[in-house]
């Protein structure tokens, strides 16, 4: 029964989140180009990724501290979603993120990125840090939060530097243009489509 009701909150999630043209969303811009278009082309696929133990352990985590953080900031928002233009080899491009948190502690806002992992080596992770300074430009919010659950540690990171337009605008454009592939060679590893593709990285 609990199963169940998670397993359709998913699909109604993903389901509400459906790609449309001109849009990338934060998280394209830092993993790999070749996963996005994998995605729209093999949705079921990519579907069954939001399935594993490990991805619906992570969503509870965040279901968790979210909580935990509507008790202790009563005045903060959860899951906020943003957007911001830019122009990318002559075209109008949306960016859209969701921010896990964005909390006020006195008159300042911060953004609170949760992150959960299954170890706690090299924290934090280049990518996650830049993931937080993306939402800082795209939110105009100047300080952010880069929270670790982890089974060996509970800790978090400021991120006070936005990120730059002009580093979005090149991300942006490497994305579109599958420049990179895969941005980490790590990715290859955890990634689905990982039999289909002809960049898959082997260790």
């Amino acid at each position: 029964m609990l199963i169940e009701a998670l397993i359709n909150s998913k699909i109604k999630d993903y389901m509400s989140h459906q790609r449309e043209e001109g849009v990338l969303y934060v998280t394209d811009l830092l993993r790999c180009p070749m996963k996005l278009r994998f995605e729209t082309m093999y949705k079921e696929i990519a579907l069954s990724e939001a399935f594993t133990p490990a991805t619906m352990l992570g969503d509870l985590v965040h279901l968790g501290l979210q909580e935990f953080i509507k008790s202790v900031y009563p005045n903060s928002q959860i899951e906020v979603e943003g957007e911001k233009t830019i122009p990318v080899d002559g075209k109008e491009i949306k960016i859209k993120g969701r921010a896990d948190a964005i909390i006020q502690i006195n008159d300042e806002k911060v953004i609170v990125e949760i992150k959960s992992a299954r170890a706690d080596r090299s924290l934090p992770h280049e990518h996650h840090k830049y993931q937080l300074q993306i939402y800082l430009w795209l939110f105009g919010i100047k300080r952010g939060l880069l929270v670790y659950i982890t089974p060996d540690r509970v800790t978090e990171y400021s991120v006070n530097e936005p990120a730059e337009e002009v580093t979005i605008i090149r991300l942006a454009e490497e994305t579109l243009k599958a420049k990179i592939a895969p941005r980490y060679s790590w990715e290859c590893e955890y990634c689905a489509f990982k039999t289909l593709c002809p960049y898959k990285k082997i260790k």
